[in-house]
């Protein structure tokens, strides 16, 4: 018959001690002697009483401020529930992984409550699931079973622990489904966090052992408690990366289903603009170029998106290739120079007169490049853009420095996030998706390196991409 624990106090003597023929109260020796001791020097002092009883004590002694002696005292027992309690915490607190956070909880649940077993039920609609077992419950790892009748409905309807003399001959509904368990006492306890069920943890000993203890039950329930804490933020957890997963895939999905009637109309763009259909006038050329310049605007968004996703999801690859450091920065330089002029900037690059060699791939060292260029266009309205390259040691430094907005120190944190820029707002002056840093530095660290930002509020900022020579 399951059974529920209820307050209690131990009386278990705190210590040893004796009655002398006229009924006085006789401490024990080395308490007395801590009491002379202190008495005399005023030095605090702390001994452990009661090696030989079933709770120990530790007692300090110190004098007061009016001379006399106090004594504190402290159930080791106790100390060392806290000990394990906070090292359990500590434990789960480092992983993440509900699987793993499962093992472990059962490791502990065994070990702090004298147990052989352990196991972590589930309710699931009007059934439960053993999802994590040790021990003799290990056989019904994955197995499910009527919650009706079972002791781990119990423990959902009460939300408090419940104990059991003998599982196996109790006819529970987990017995049904896997008949060989041999289980002598059962102890049960909910898994709840703000409120909300997460499941019951349960510890066991074989047939014939000892039914738990009081102290064993309220030591269960402890250790439910600070689980619970863990496995819901895990599972916070889990829930926000599944749903960055989907996000990440619809987001390539859509982008694939866009470029690809994208692709077909810069095709028909170029057949008006060749005039192979028939001859055009020039303000139909003038219409034509400006849809050209939309619809590379818009295949720049749809590639960055992508190429996010493709990061996201850990599809990228490398092709590595010998080039020189020169020749990538004249590439890149042919790519922004247009777009500074048209806004009325300088632009222009400088490279060392010896040849710098490196080995990396050439087209992702040239999307980090024009994503850092192209960003410092974007946010400089006037002055000019510059792109150094020069070689430190074993790396290639590539700078792109400008005389635009400058960054405050406090959104430096934020600067790659995806999705996020910095004029943000109804104010937001500047178009893109804000993938464009998120996907350089994700670039970079793909190629062995890093991206470095040195900025001054209203001065100007400057970018440095450092990648290792080979």
């Amino acid at each position: 018959m399951a059974t529920r624990p209820e307050d209690h106090r131990s009386t278990a003597p705190l210590i040893d001690a004796t009655r002398d023929d006229a009924g006085t109260f006789v401490p024990a020796a080395p308490l007395l002697d801590a009491l002379e001791a202190t008495r005399v020097d005023g030095a605090p002092r702390t001994i452990r009483l009661g090696e030989e009883t079933e709770r120990q004590v530790e007692i300090s002694v110190c004098r007061a401020a009016d001379g006399s002696v106090m004594l504190g005292f402290r159930h080791l027992e106790d100390m060392d529930d806290s000990d394990a309690l906070r090292r359990l915490t500590r434990e789960m607190a480092a992983e993440t992984n509900i699987a793993t956070l499962l093992e472990i909880l059962c490791d502990a649940a065994a070990s702090q409550c004298s147990a052989n077993g352990a196991g972590v039920l589930k309710a699931i609609a009007n059934e439960g699931e053993l999802v994590a077992a040790i021990g003799p419950l290990a056989t019904a790892r994955g197995q499910r079973f009527a919650l009706p009748g079972s002791l781990a409905r119990e423990v959902l309807r009460t939300r408090d622990v419940v104990a059991v003399d003998d599982f196996t001959n109790s006819s529970r509904p987990l017995m049904k489904v896997v008949p060989d368990i041999r289980v002598g006492p059962m102890l049960l306890a909910p898994l709840m966090a703000h409120e909300v069920m997460l499941g019951v943890i349960a510890v066991t000993r074989d047939q014939h052992q000892p039914v738990f203890s009081r102290r064993e039950m309220h030591r269960l329930r402890a250790i439910a408690d600070y689980a619970a804490l863990a496995l819901w933020k895990s599972e916070l957890l889990e829930h926000a990366q599944a749903a960055d997963r989907a996000k990440s895939r619809f987001l390539a999905t859509v982008s694939h289903e866009l470029r690809t009637p994208l692709t077909a109309l810069s095709g028909y763009e170029e057949l008006l603009v060749d005039q192979v259909i028939g001859p055009l006038s020039e303000s139909q050329l003038d219409v034509l170029e400006r849809m050209r310049s939309v619809t590379q605007h818009l295949a720049s968004l749809i590639e960055e998106v992508l190429a996010f996703s493709s990061l996201d999801e850990g599809r990228e690859t490398l092709r590595p290739t010998d080039f020189l450091a020169a020749d990538i920065v004249r590439a890149t330089a042919a790519v922004v120079e247009p777009l500074a002029r048209t806004k009325g900037l300088g632009f222009s690059y400088q490279v060392p007169e010896g040849a710098i060699r490196m080995t990396s791939d050439i087209d992702k060292v040239r999307q980090i490049l024009v994503n850092l260029a192209g960003n410092a266009v974007k946010f400089t309205d006037r002055g000019e853009v510059r792109l150094e390259v020069e070689r430190r040691d074993d790396d290639v430094c590539f700078t792109v420095r400008d005389t635009g907005m400058g960054i405050a120190k406090r959104d430096l944190d934020r600067l790659f996030k995806p999705f996020t820029q910095l004029d943000t707002g109804l104010t937001r002056r500047h178009g893109g998706t804000g993938l464009g840093l998120y996907i350089s530095r994700g670039l970079a660290e793909l190629l062995g390196g890093r991206i470095e930002v040195d900025s001054v509020l209203g001065k100007g900022s400057a970018f440095r991409l450092l990648l290792p020579a080979d």
